[in-house]
């Protein structure tokens, strides 16, 4: 239910006003199946969302599926080579068109009814379409497009089509990586995991940094002095930087090109609402992204990259499974402790500013969908 009291927005009885300094979301938000639903339909898709790796689609034809919270999509390079994103559903009856991941060759095809969808998106064919009750225009029925955008190899969509510019939403991120160069590195590893653990749980880890020398004490913590961590936020992002040794000193080598900040430590960036890259100073990074399945489970996907896997201390799956795996546990072990009615948010670290900077913004994203839905139904919530 929404509810409006002394003018702060409610939902499901928890006040959608931001945190305060020092402390945390309420943890009905965690378990509340409204904010899950209006988390779904509202504000994942007015966002920019992480899709995947354009060289996974590579040749025309290719393409990927996801879903963006309640909304189906599919990702495809058409003929001409460029990369284009429609919703993922035939617009006769309502089936899904493509799955998982494959080529397509030249056209998209309904499994329910064989229409036929160029990669461009126009309708091209429709089976016995002359015994149809009325005429049809074949050029009105195409898939509906969806704005994509890309940063160095990597797709996000933003499914409402009124978001920022991507450059806009990723703030400082590509200028401080701008010299990487992640478009020319090697994935090395990719990960694919359900975790029982709501959503907002795995990105509050994720962003996070209070945690490290602890849930990952024998295995990343071992590189991080969490007194040296620096945190930022900004409105969209989130960023820590851990400084690291020099490469005699069992440190990174560094890239030539990267200079300054970036050179002297990694960079992990947090982008609302669940995307995070972790760069090094020898240009490789790790690519996270985590999707809501159902309002206790989530997906998590890891990507990890490298301009020389055979010497990058970070190409190696060992150890990346081993931090995941950690995360994951104590993901799910939180998802237990906020079904407690007699827990309340404790206070917050200096190493939990990014945490809070994700809970303010997706706060005021929810207050400011209750009060939409209230203008397109002034009954609702009433």
């Amino acid at each position: 239910m929404n509810e409006r009291i002394n003018d702060v927005p409610q939902l499901d009885g928890v006040p959608l006003a931001p945190p305060t300094d020092d402390t945390f979301m309420d943890p009905r938000g965690y378990t509340s199946p409204a904010f899950f639903e209006l988390e779904m339909h509202r504000v994942l898709p007015r966002c920019w969302m992480f899709v995947g790796d354009a060289n996974d689609i590579a040749e025309p034809g290719d393409y990927l599926t996801e879903v963006i919270g309640r909304e189906p999509v599919v990702v495809v390079r058409g003929d001409d080579d460029n990369v284009r994103a429609f919703s993922n559903v035939c617009p006769h009856r309502a089936a899904i068109i493509a799955d998982g991941t494959g080529n397509c060759g030249r056209f998209l095809e309904c499994p329910y009814h064989g229409w036929k969808f160029a990669t461009d998106g126009h309708l091209a064919a429709v089976p016995y379409k002359s015994s149809f009750v009325g005429s049809i225009d074949l050029d009105t029925l195409g898939l509906t497009p969806i704005r994509i955008e890309m940063w160095e190899r990597w797709m996000f969509i933003n499914v409402s089509g009124d978001a920022p510019p991507l450059l806009d939403w990723l703030e400082d991120m590509p200028a401080t990586l701008a010299h990487h160069d992640l478009g020319a590195t090697t994935r090395v590893h990719q990960l694919d995991d359900h975790v029982q653990a709501n959503w907002k749980i795995l990105m509050d880890n994720a962003f996070c940094d209070y945690h490290l020398p602890i849930v990952h004490e024998n295995s990343l913590g071992q590189f991080i002095d969490p007194r040296s961590l620096e945190e930022s936020v900004n409105w969209y992002t989130g960023t820590l930087h851990a400084p690291s040794p020099p490469p005699e000193e069992g440190g990174y080598e560094r890239r030539a090109g990267i200079d300054g900040p970036a050179s002297e430590g990694s960079f992990g960036f947090g982008v609302f609402p669940n995307f995070f890259v972790s760069a090094y100073p020898n240009g490789g990074c790790t690519v996270m992204w985590w999707t809501p399945l159902t309002i206790n489970t989530s997906r998590a996907r890891v990507m990890g990259y490298s301009h020389d896997p055979e010497t990058d201390p970070r190409a190696g799956l060992d150890l990346l499974k081993a931090v995941q795996t950690e995360d994951y546990a104590i993901c799910e072990n939180v998802q237990h402790g906020v079904r407690s009615t007699l827990y309340r948010p404790g206070p917050q670290h200096g190493l939990e500013l990014r945490v809070r900077g994700f809970q303010q913004l997706l706060i005021t994203m929810l207050a400011e969908e209750v009060a939409a839905q209230r203008q397109e139904d002034p009954a609702r919530g009433a």
